[in-house]
């Protein structure tokens, strides 16, 4: 075989083999674009997840059993009868605030808003209730959330200025006296859920966070004026300076005003109660009725404001979600951290240092927790909050509070170097599990909790000695000793000693009259104070003895010496100097003194103490110009 057919055979093969391949090729693209293609059609066909007729005909079933079974269910069920109903959702649609959308419609919408808002029922519950998803229903309960925050701009005004027919229709009681009254005012919380840097804010005078609203009601209970938002922390006067300040917020008519709790300044278009004065409605009950001008005033004042009272309870009852807890936003909550020794032992520390050098009284607040949560994060990178920091520290002085109290009890045993203690069974019983565990067990940071937490004291040792450094250098202390040593006390030798008492000879002598150094029995030791305790008999009768002697013979009546009274500094007396040098008459510095001395020229009389003798001299011209009608006065020239 040539090269020529050689070649001929190989481009044969190739040409067959490449043949091949591109076949195949064909056939996969093939293979691949069919099920394409059926893909597309089963998508274009939908996946049905169950039958769409019987879940439709359920809700359709459910809507009907709310709104159209009986008057009694649309309000228990969805709060408000069902012409009321039935309007509401007529107007919304005729506003344009909400429509009918291919799944949903507009009745079935707000049913399910109320259903939230009326019996605080979950997105989960209020989804199955309905046979839609959680997104389907948070989904259109902010559209219709939004359409009645547009709503109600035309709901919540004021109807009418004119004084009400409750407060005219009952003369000599409301009528004239609170003639011009066009409703009252009052704030109230509502529980609030916010994310955790925002809580502190929203915590007032309630132990959960709330929102203070402001609420303006007229005597039918219908509210005019509604300002929601402010945090809980924020005092009534506070909201409603903000309402008053707003260009569109809470307007009062010339001459017209509201009646307010005593939270309130009086201002005007602000009426509130008498101060220090009975005034709610159950401090007049029974037979306690008001025994002056104030407190009638204030039971009135009180009878017309509770209108306002009445709305709150009355919306709050018919809406659950105003009064009972919001769901819980797992997503704001604080992230769980756990504390390791070290970083414990380092916040002990930080405290420690920090409360040293402070008084006795002082005590760790919410700055000091953030300055120390602050400290904890830059080393340990733990991410802790004030709070966590906070609960951490008064976690600590909870357990301290067991110590404290466990080493009070002088039944219980301590081991100092282990840190535990060892209690009785009876006082097991007595104490908590927990509070047992913890102190049967070695206690961990116990030196830094007792510095932390134990009473500080002021004491210092300066002043504390031993045998080996008392009274060295200090020869004041031994003349003082020698001194009392040498005292012998007046009036009870041994001859007039009684009987039953041993005689007072020398502090330094024994009872045969010899020097001793032994301290006889009931001797006081001359470097300390008499302590009290109970009378002996020697003692009466020794005291018996000295009173005796001190009435048989009295003491010389010592020459009377004549008392010079002391006189009180003047303060002016240099003032009184300086106008006895003027060159003026003897009448004249009696006029000037007599108008200085009066009690409502103290002030005027301090300034001329202080001033300079020009000053002075001015003063007392213009003071005789003014006697004199404008001429010079008997005085001299200065």
């Amino acid at each position: 075989m040539d090269q020529q057919q050689y070649y001929y055979y190989y481009f044969c093969m190739c040409y067959m083999m490449w043949r091949r391949r591109a076949l195949s090729v064909l056939v996969l693209l093939l293979a691949l674009w069919w099920r394409c293609s059926d893909g597309r059609r089963s998508r274009d066909r939908g996946a049905k997840y169950g039958p769409l007729v019987d879940r439709d005909i359920s809700r359709t079933n459910t809507l009907t059993r709310l709104i159209d079974a009986s008057e009694s269910t649309c309000i228990k069920q969805l709060r408000m009868t069902r012409a009321v109903f039935y309007k509401l959702c007529t107007r919304l649609k005729q506003k344009g605030l909400l429509v009918d959308t291919f799944h949903v419609s507009i009745e079935e919408q707000v049913a399910m808003f109320l259903r939230m808002v009326g019996q605080h029922h979950t997105n989960a519950s209020v989804g199955f209730w309905f046979w839609r998803s959680g997104e389907t229903v948070s989904r259109y309960f902010n559209a219709v959330l939004d359409a009645m925050v547009q709503l109600a701009k035309d709901l919540i005004y004021v109807r009418s200025t004119n004084t009400h027919p409750k407060i005219t229709s009952s003369p000599n009681r409301f009528y004239p006296y609170f003639e011009g009254c066009i409703g009252a005012l009052d704030g109230t919380h509502v529980r609030a859920c916010v994310p955790a840097h925002m809580v502190d804010r929203f915590r007032g005078r309630k132990s959960y966070p709330s929102q203070n609203v402001l609420a303006v009601v007229d005597f039918d209970l219908r509210f005019t004026y509604v300002l929601a938002g402010w945090e809980g922390s924020a005092h009534d006067s506070l909201v409603l300076q903000d309402a008053l300040s707003r260009p569109a917020g809470l307007k009062i008519p010339e001459g017209k005003f509201y009646l307010a709790d005593a939270g309130y300044a009086a201002r005007p278009g602000i009426l509130p109660p008498y101060r220090g004065v009975r005034y709610h409605l159950n401090e007049f009950s029974g037979s306690r009725d008001p025994t002056t001008p104030q407190e009638l005033f204030n039971h009135r004042h009180s009878t017309l404001r509770t209108t306002v009272e009445r709305a709150f309870g009355t919306l709050k009852n018919r809406f659950k979600i105003l009064g009972q807890k919001p769901e819980e936003d797992y997503s704001s909550r604080e992230k769980y951290i756990t504390w390791s020794d070290e970083a414990t032992k380092f916040m002990l520390e930080w405290y420690i240092e920090l409360r040293k050098d402070k008084p006795a009284t002082f005590k760790f607040k919410k700055q000091h927790h953030l300055q120390c949560a602050d400290a904890v994060n830059a080393k340990f990178a733990l991410g802790a909050t004030q709070n966590q920091v906070d609960r951490h520290y008064r976690s600590y002085k909870e357990k301290w509070g067991w110590v404290r109290r466990a080493m009070g009890n002088s039944g219980n045993g301590f081991d100092a170097t282990s840190c535990k203690f060892t209690l009785s069974e009876s006082e097991k019983a007595k104490l908590s599990k927990t509070t047992v565990n913890y102190l049967t067990r070695p206690i961990r940071f116990f030196h830094l909790l007792e510095e932390l937490f134990s009473d500080q004291s002021q004491a210092d040792g300066s002043l504390a000695a031993d045998q080996t450094t008392v009274n060295v250098g200090d020869d004041s202390d031994d003349d003082g000793v020698k001194e009392i040593e040498g005292y012998t006390l007046a009036g009870n030798s041994d001859e007039d000693a009684d009987s039953d008492t041993i005689a007072r000879l020398s502090p330094k002598t024994d009872l045969d009259g010899k020097p001793s150094s032994k301290r006889r029995k009931r001797e006081k030791s001359p470097s300390k104070k008499p302590t009290k305790g109970k009378v002996s008999n020697n003692d009466m009768a020794a005291s018996i003895v000295m009173l005796a002697n001190s009435l048989a013979n009295p003491p010389p009546v010592p020459p009377s010496v004549p008392v010079q009274p002391v006189v009180p500094a003047d303060p002016y007396a240099n003032l009184w100097n300086r106008i006895n040098a003027l060159t003026i008459t003897a009448k004249d510095r009696l006029a000037i003194v007599a108008y200085l001395s009066s009690p409502s020229q103290e002030v005027f009389r301090s300034y001329l103490n202080s001033s300079p003798d020009s000053m002075l001299n001015e003063w007392v011209i213009s003071f005789f110009d003014h006697q004199q009608g404008g001429t010079q006065g008997s005085g001299g020239a200065f």
